[in-house]
């Protein structure tokens, strides 16, 4: 048996289908989206099915029938508040023939195709004085059939499917949508049900909509410590396919949303649902697309952009490009002004770097360029703004999930999503890791997010350098402080502290580790400014 793969259009969601969902290519695709009320299973639905029909063939029709809406509302949002998801096709409405139908034309470069909406009426629903046709499945599959005759039919949705059988036992139900799913492959047509999940689900017996799907995705509203509700999405069952398990995060978004690679809740690539894999799942998809192979480090030292960090390494040896590091700094010291210095020694060497701050906002960082000599020529241009290949991006507090965190760094790193001009950095510095959390009250798990960014990155070919706070006296054995963390995660750890001599007190570092090089093992001082 051979596979051929249907693309979402939704990148987060082909993403943790491992490319789009696979389904015999003698047959279609088929699947259920599940949710309670309010969760976006209706707008994930219209969204696979209006990208599909705006990426068709010529002459191809979708089917959508809804029990809920009516076409009108569906065509007024998708136009108004969506814009069509940004396709550039030219749409049309047809004259209403028959109450409760509407029937698109959409002009693309592939030719014309057609979306059928209707709003079904089920039997039970229907009142002796109410207009329009009763419709049920046996008239849903019969009017397939009947468009089928005129041109090909390549997607059905029903949505709101459970309505249309209320009055049938649980193995009726299950009978006809098996039924459904049958006919509907054997035609070739993919097909999708959108199902109403009002009560936690029974345990003891799945549904009679997953027992008659290949493809079951669940949407809901993840309640956080913080009493933030996130929409989540999880996949529980795809019969075809390997995919990336576990609980992920999307948002959605309207019309007026203008996306750059900016962390932020408000910040997304264009209108429609944006899915956001875990940060488990991100790493396992980084790994999977690099096959396990990622960049050499190097065996050539690069400048670390201070002479003193340099100095402290031996033997010609150094950090290395790829090689992450960190810098742990006490109160007062500038790990700051360290982290600019390490960016602009890469300006220097031709590449694009970028700057990450939890602390300082662009202003801030600009007047620190502004006055000091090192960074001054090399990362503002001749009106005093950031030079082309310095980027500087400050973090607001957000409520963002860890997976939209760690999915915008590393589009961050790329310089840019698909579709956009890539220019993708060869240095980061962050600035700082210290209780993120706080500033992302979603980020739980902050230092397995840490180690999982940083071999994201390393994927990437980034060469990373975070700086982290840490309590005054680590250096003496006065705190309980831990490096352990450090230690085990990064290539090189340098503790920035102030060795205090009666009434005055000496900024210095440490190399704490650095892998496959020679340092100095004492406290070495430093001078912030010297060139």
């Amino acid at each position: 048996m051979t596979f051929a793969l249907l693309k979402t259009g939704i990148d987060g969601l082909d993403g943790i289908l491992g490319g789009g969902i696979r389904y015999p290519d003698d047959s279609a695709a088929f699947l259920c989206l599940a949710g309670g009320p309010g969760t976006g299973k209706t707008l994930l639905a219209l969204e696979m099915a209006v990208r599909a029909w705006l990426d068709a063939e010529d002459g191809a029709t979708f089917l959508y029938y809804s029990v809920e809406h009516s076409p009108e509302s569906i065509h007024k949002k998708l136009a108004s508040d969506f814009d069509w998801f940004r396709s550039g096709a030219r749409i049309s409405a047809q004259p209403r023939e028959v109450p409760g139908k509407l029937v698109l034309h959409a002009d693309t470069a592939h030719g014309q195709s057609k979306l059928v909406m209707t709003q079904a009426r089920p039997a039970s629903m229907q009142q002796k004085s109410a207009r329009g046709t009763t419709i049920d499945v046996e008239w849903i599959l019969a009017e397939i059939e009947n468009h089928r005759m005129v041109d090909p039919v390549r997607m059905v949705v029903i949505d709101n499917v459970g309505l249309l059988l209320t009055d049938l036992e649980y193995f009726e139900k299950r009978a006809a949508l098996l039924e459904v799913r049958r006919r509907l492959l054997d035609s070739g047509i993919h097909g999708i049900f959108v199902m109403e999940e009002a009560h936690p689900r029974d345990l003891r017996l799945p549904s009679a909509e997953e027992f008659s799907t290949d493809l079951m995705i669940h949407l809901s509203f993840r309640e956080e410590a913080t009493d933030f509700k996130a929409r989540a999405i999880e996949i529980s069952k795809a019969r075809h396919q390997y995919y990336y398990r576990g609980v992920h995060h999307f948002s959605i978004a309207g019309r007026g949303i203008t996306r750059d690679v900016y962390l932020g809740a408000r910040n997304e690539r264009g209108p429609g649902i944006h899915i956001y894999p875990s940060v488990a799942a991100q790493l396992s998809m980084a790994r999977d697309q690099a096959q396990f192979t990622v960049l050499p480090r190097g065996d050539q030292p690069i400048d670390l952009g201070h002479p003193d960090f340099n100095a402290a390494f031996q033997n010609g040896t150094g950090p290395t490009l790829r090689s992450s590091t960190v810098l742990l700094g006490e109160p007062g010291t500038r790990a700051t002004l360290l982290a600019l210095r390490f960016l602009a020694a890469g300006l220097r060497h031709g590449e694009r770097v970028l700057f990450v701050s939890t602390r300082e906002d662009r202003d801030a960082i600009r007047r620190i360029c502004q006055r000091e000599p090192a960074l001054r020529d090399v990362c503002l241009d001749a009106d005093g703004r950031f030079a082309p290949d310095f980027r500087v991006v400050y973090l607001h507090p957000e409520f963002i999930a860890p997976g939209k965190f760690t999915w915008d760094l590393v589009r961050l790193c790329q310089g840019g999503h698909a579709g956009s001009e890539r220019l993708p950095v060869a240095r980061m510095a962050f600035d700082n890791i210290y209780r993120l959390q706080d500033r992302f009250p979603l980020i739980g798990e902050q230092r397995f997010l840490i180690a999982a960014m940083l071999d994201m990155l390393r994927y990437q070919g980034i060469t990373p350098l975070l700086v982290d706070m840490v309590p005054s006296g680590t250096n003496g054995g006065r705190s309980d402080f831990d490096p352990s963390p450090y230690l085990a995660g990064f290539d090189n750890v340098l503790h920035l502290f102030f060795q205090h001599r009666e009434q005055e007190s000496e900024p210095r570092f440490r190399v704490l580790k650095s892998v496959g090089n020679d340092f100095r093992s004492d406290a070495v001082p430093i001078e912030w400014r010297k060139s």
